[in-house]
């Protein structure tokens, strides 16, 4: 007698990651983890890749059961109630439950049921499940994770990763469908995700219920998104097969459960085990990229006039490798050419709510070798008051966005210090210069020292920033910010002239002036009513 089907069905199935108010990690069904929201603190997610998506699937059910919010009158009722509204989301779930099975032969959740490769070698270990873990033959120092290990993973965390993977894939899932008309020489290259191609801003608020309705837009405000009745998610559509398009999205629903790659699960079992052993990903369906701007609102936009006139837009990404406040201006996104996120809009618009404060979280990532491999990943959260989003009075963005300006600028003021032991006296232009030949080893002392004062600036500014909202005069906040940079500035300089050199002296002497001169003038610029010194 054959064995029965494994099952596991996402709606009651413990698979997404929570923390409690009350501090406890466990794992929750969908249905719980919506009609108890109210009691959940957050997502408890151990790589950052995975949250993102996973929120916004969680959006996408939101939008399917509530059929709104419609306006900002529905909104309002949504968030004064203690709860999201339980028996709409139980009669959605009840409805669609067959959808959310993991491991159905006929619509399998987020994949495709008859995928199979094209040629040998697609079917491969569950490591190739996860988008950062590199191909065999590109393995970066340190990262114990090959595509080709012998991984297996838990339904739950199958699933986690199936809904990642769709939005965070790399162009190396080149792996051909069968029955695919796409493929060249076995082969078909998609593009990388769309939340890894947009970046990804996002505010999250005291419980999983209020971060769930600071991102439920209202339909109405269809100059932030693109939301109706006839936007459907991936599991009223249905099921993909291996041919794949490129289209624009019909909306958020469409496009928060777009399926990026197609992609099969095999389950196992071993033992008393139910595990997935293996997969199979291939290239999935491409966004058209230029309808995406009236669509999803986790993202800013930038344009830029090209030079035959054309006028194109770009993402509004934060940088990985530094701070994520150090992007603030271009986050926020205040200036002609730029647009900010339709969520950070939306906030600015319902802050009469008594939403005063909100965590911003913050994904970025660059990929390396023809986008084949996440090269490097940002995920930050950021404490802002709401009061730096308002369009129509710039008073605390100025300020926020003048004191990211003030950190830069002390950074460049260290360069001198920097420069110090380089400096040599060029006769013929009577001052002293850094030669050529050591022009590359000071940019690299530069680099250092300015990332030295960023990271003593890092803890102070989200103070600084956090403090902001319920800052009265802003002369004085200006004035103790340009007080921390100061001394900061002077401590970070005052460690790097205790190594030079006896012989560096002089030059050390000159470099140090310098780097005083420049502080004092960036300090009178920031905040002109300040009279210490340099």
């Amino acid at each position: 007698m054959p064995d029965d089907p494994i099952r596991f069905d996402l709606v009651t199935a413990p698979w997404i990651p929570v923390r409690m108010l009350d501090g406890r990690a466990c794992e929750l069904g969908l249905r719980d983890t919506l009609t108890r929201a109210h009691e959940i603190a957050g997502l408890n997610i151990e790589f950052p890749t995975q949250e993102p998506p996973l929120l916004r699937l969680l959006l996408a059910v939101c939008y399917r059961a509530l059929q709104g919010p419609a306006d900002d009158g529905e909104w309002d009722e949504l968030w004064r109630a203690p709860r999201l509204p339980e028996s709409a989301v139980t009669a959605y779930l009840d409805h669609w439950r067959h959808r959310f099975e993991l491991f159905d032969s006929e619509a399998p959740f987020f994949q495709s049921p008859q995928l199979e490769p094209s040629g040998q070698g697609g079917i491969t270990t569950a490591a190739r499940l996860i988008s950062h873990a590199p191909s065999a033959n590109g393995i970066p120092l340190f990262n114990p994770l090959t595509d080709n290990m012998d991984l297996t993973l838990r339904p739950a965390e199958a699933a986690l990763w199936c809904v990642e993977r769709h939005a965070w894939g790399t162009a190396s899932d080149k792996t051909g469908a069968k029955g695919n008309p796409r493929l060249k020489a076995g082969k078909d290259a998609p593009q990388v995700g769309h939340v890894a191609w947009i970046g990804f801003t996002a505010p999250v608020g005291r419980t999983l219920r209020e971060t769930l309705l600071l991102n439920l837009v209202p339909w109405s405000r269809n100059n932030l998104l693109r939301c109706g009745p006839d936007d459907l998610p991936a599991w009223e559509r249905p099921p993909t097969g291996p041919t794949r398009e490129e289209r624009p999205p019909d909306g958020v629903c469409d496009l928060y459960t777009w399926q990026g790659r197609r992609i099969r699960l095999y389950p196992e079992r071993r033992g008393s085990m139910e595990v997935v052993a293996s997969v199979l990903v291939c290239a999935g369906d491409d966004v058209q990229h230029d309808a995406v701007r009236a669509t999803d609102p986790h993202t800013g936009w930038v344009s830029k006039r090209e030079k035959d006139g054309a006028l194109t837009f770009s993402p509004l990404r934060a940088r990985p490798g530094q701070q994520v406040w150090r992007g603030l201006g271009p986050l926020l996104a205040l200036e002609e050419d730029r647009r900010r996120a339709g969520v950070l809009s939306w906030l600015a618009a319902i802050e009469d709510r008594g939403v005063e404060h909100v965590s911003l979280l913050v994904t970025a990532t660059t990929f390396g070798s023809m986008s084949s491999k996440i090269e490097d990943m940002l995920s930050d959260s950021l404490d802002t008051p709401v009061t730096v989003l308002r369009s129509g009075d710039l008073a605390a963005y100025t300020v926020a966005s003048d004191a990211v300006l003030l950190a830069e600028m002390a950074a460049k003021a260290l360069w001198n210090v920097a420069d110090g032991p380089f400096l040599q006296l060029d006769r013929e232009k009577g001052r002293y210069t850094i030669p050529e030949g050591k022009l590359d080893q000071a940019k690299k002392a530069r680099e250092v020292i300015g990332e030295s004062l960023f990271a003593c600036l890092d803890a102070p500014f989200r103070r600084f920033l956090s403090a902001l909202g319920s800052e009265r005069d802003l002369t004085e906040a200006r004035m103790r910010w340009v007080a921390v940079v100061r001394e900061q500035a002077v401590l970070v300089a005052g460690r790097d002239v205790a190594q030079w050199a006896a012989a560096e002296t002089f030059t050390g002497a000159l470099a140090e002036d310098r780097f005083r001169r420049e502080l004092a003038k960036a300090s009178k610029q920031f905040c002109p009513t300040d009279h210490e010194e340099g």
